[in-house]
């Protein structure tokens, strides 16, 4: 039998009788129509998808009286319960309608989960679910995909009736569904439920803590703020996913306990301190967390990593054994990388226009730059060694992303930095990614004067151009009008 609390007032049927005068409704034993049961009865004696006779309606009571299939009794269900239809013929075209969802059920495999207004994660939520509570699937929806750390979720989206009558739309990955005529609802799918702030771990989207340092900076490394980083939660599958820019863990829980403040994710050495609502420190141990990786992970958490800016080390350490705080941005993620982006190509465009295209050097080489951002720069044999990164590429990327101290702003009109595509590996495996070149950059009389930024950059700020280097200068070819 399903457990789950209807809301409506319950009445004697003999005082429903009562008022049958008082709110202007044929006798009762007259039909008002014929109804459909979307939602099995408390007692179970009337299965969702039967068609009832419908008796009474209270709209004071918000309630039905309808007769039981068999006609052994009358039964008093709320008005949300029952879909009315005029004629036995039109409510056995709904039940049919329903398909293979006519006992089907979905219960909230966490906290806080939408349903909402349309089948679009962005649409308007109409109520929140509570772990473990019950919804009726009343049919499939064609909806838009839903995603998180730039990676579609597996599943669909249905619409449903709450227990309460509330109607919307819920997308079916932290769902568990059941079929109501082959087996009852299921087990908690949380072990041993965690009190306190527990849920907030899984109903919040949790990003590094340097996601906020750098939108309060107004610096924004968009190769540190990606999408793919973050600690990503998945109740059903009992799971916590931590991407961050030097370590890649998983770890496969069997329940949630509390201890001293600390959640503990039981079979693994993960534990969660939650600060707040928009931050939590997260923590695990060499040992434990290794044996907790998903089968073909264990490598990654050991694999050679990009060097990460002290920006992004500020607050934590990774690897297999450490510990990284994360919050909720002050600003979406996606609207801030977008932001971003459009910075930089603004930046670029305004570049082309006041200087052209296409430079040439007999020292440096030739330079062709698209609004595409992409660089071509071919020739490169005469500068100095460590002018630029070495590479057998002679194409590349370009990105406006650096900012000049106040101090190099005199000397300097501005910075970017130039990645060369991939080669191939010494090794015989993947492309090896070029790290970037940042250059400094400023329009003399002469023409485009070129220096490399001095290394060690923390964060995007240029401090300095490299004392090793002198400037080289490009004379223009053409110049984009």
């Amino acid at each position: 039998m399903i457990s789950r609390t209807l809301r409506a007032t319950r009445i004697p049927l003999l005082l429903l009788a009562a008022l049958c005068l008082s709110v202007a409704i044929p006798a009762c034993s007259q039909r008002l129509g014929w109804g459909v049961v979307l939602w099995t009865s408390p007692d179970g004696s009337v299965k969702a998808g039967s068609v009832v006779p419908v008796f009474i309606k209270s709209n004071i009571q918000k309630l039905y009286v309808v007769g039981l299939p068999d006609g052994s009794r009358k039964l008093e269900l709320p008005l949300w319960q029952i879909e009315v239809f005029p004629s036995k013929a039109k409510a056995e075209a709904r039940i049919k309608a329903f398909g293979e969802y006519l006992s089907i059920y979905m219960v909230a495999a966490r906290d806080g989960l939408p349903i909402r207004e349309e089948p679009v994660n962005s649409a308007r939520r109409v109520y929140r679910l509570k772990d473990g509570q019950t919804v009726k699937v009343l049919a499939k929806a064609k909806g838009e995909a839903v995603t998180t750390g730039g990676e579609a979720l597996p599943g669909d989206w249905f619409e449903v009736i709450s227990d309460d009558g509330t109607r919307g739309f819920v997308f079916s990955y932290a769902m568990k569904q059941y079929d109501e005529s082959k087996e009852g609802p299921p087990e908690s799918l949380v072990a041993k439920q965690a009190s306190g702030k527990v849920d907030i771990v899984f109903s919040r989207q949790w990003r590094p803590e340097y996601f906020q340092e750098m939108l309060d900076d107004q610096r924004l490394d968009l190769d540190l703020f990606s999408l793919r980083y973050g600690m990503f939660s998945d109740s059903v599958r009992k799971q916590i996913r931590i991407e961050l820019p030097a370590a890649s863990q998983v770890f496969n829980y069997s329940a949630i306990t509390e201890e001293g403040g600390a959640y503990l994710f039981e079979g693994t050495a993960l534990r969660i301190i939650v600060e707040g609502d928009r931050r939590l420190v997260a923590s695990w141990t060499d040992q434990a967390a290794q044996a907790s990786l998903s089968p073909g992970t264990q490598d990654l958490a050991a694999a050679a990593v990009p060097a990460v800016p002290a920006a992004a080390l500020a607050s934590a350490s990774y690897g297999a054994e450490g510990s990284a705080a994360f919050v909720v941005p002050s600003l979406e993620p996606r609207d801030a990388i977008r932001l971003e982006e459009l910075r930089r190509q603004k930046l670029m465009e305004s570049f082309l226009d006041k200087f052209g295209t296409d430079w040439t050097s007999d020292a440096g080489g030739r330079l062709l730059l698209s609004r595409s951002r992409r660089i071509t720069w071919t020739g490169r044999n005469a500068l100095p060694t460590g002018f630029l990164p070495d590479t057998s590429s002679d194409t590349g990327e370009i990105a406006f992303r650096l900012f000049l101290s106040a101090e190099l702003e005199k000397a300097w009109d501005g910075a970017f930095s130039i990645r060369f595509d991939a080669k191939a590996s010494d090794s015989g495996g993947p492309p090896e990614r070029s790290a970037w070149a940042d250059l400094l950059y400023r329009i003399t009389p002469e023409g485009l004067a070129l220096a490399p930024a001095r290394p060690g950059i923390q964060g995007l700020t240029v401090m300095e151009a490299d004392p090793r280097f002198d400037p080289v200068t490009f004379a223009s070819v053409s110049k984009t009008k």
